[in-house]
């Protein structure tokens, strides 16, 4: 069977690969087991995947220690690759944010574990984040 996450990260990932002419994926489940290092054609991105199981609008999603620890990693290991977080809204959609946009949000960027940011979206709208401690 297919769990909620699976299917989700799926549907997230599938876009990803829609994207360029060769994407490739790599799983960074050393680091954390919602980190992926994608590449395409002329880029390189981490992503870390969040997910909301909330059906509808607003969705929350709050920073553990590991997924600290896993966002500060990827930044110190790999110095030329952008950071994203590909926050999953249930089966509404993905919010995708630059790392560094998100901790323009939050309290304190140097310690995110704790801090959640909230996103919202009006029916036919688009996407809309804030921040909270």
């Amino acid at each position: 069977m297919i769990s909620d996450q699976e299917f989700l990260y799926g549907a997230a990932l599938l876009k990803l690969i829609n994207f360029g002419n060769k994407v490739t994926l790599v799983h960074y489940s050393y680091i954390h087991s919602s980190l992926y290092l994608i590449e395409t054609d002329n880029t390189k991105s981490a992503v870390l995947f969040k997910l909301s199981k909330k059906p509808k609008s607003a969705w929350s999603f709050t920073f553990s220690e590991q997924e600290d620890i896993a966002l500060k990693t990827v930044r110190d290991q790999h110095l030329n690759v952008l950071v994203f977080l590909a926050l999953v809204c249930h089966k509404d959609g993905i919010c995708c944010m630059a790392l560094d946009r998100v901790l323009d949000i939050l309290e304190n960027r140097e310690n995110i574990s704790g801090q959640y940011i909230s996103v919202s979206r009006r029916p036919r709208g688009s996407y809309h984040i804030s921040g909270a401690g």
